[in-house]
């Protein structure tokens, strides 16, 4: 017979013994943290890869989103230097609203 059956073919060592993700449930919590901790990490790659193509000065950004965010910041620090001069906000809550734009 040229297959093995199920039993020997359970018995053959593996290449994978090493990686991460194993099959089953039946693991040590070391290689479940291993587990989480790997994939985390992709995830991490990923979004640090789409935060240098998509965001802010991003090479693939649209610009009009740019001009768009200028648009609203340049208004919202006009409201906020109008809210100083009628005396509704402090110079200190206009230095942090401020500094946080």
């Amino acid at each position: 017979m040229p297959f093995l059956n199920i039993s020997a073919q359970i018995a053959l060592p593996s290449k994978w013994d090493g990686w991460p993700f194993n099959s089953g449930y039946a693991s040590d919590w070391q290689t479940s943290l291993a587990t989480y901790a790997f994939s985390a990490a992709i995830l991490a790659a990923i979004c640090v890869f789409l935060r240098l193509l998509y965001g802010p000065k991003g090479i693939w950004r649209d610009k009009e989103m740019e001009r768009e965010a200028e648009e609203a910041r340049g208004r919202e620090l006009a409201q906020l230097e109008a809210d100083l001069r009628s005396g509704r906000i402090t110079q200190l809550q206009y230095t942090r609203k401020k500094k946080a734009l």
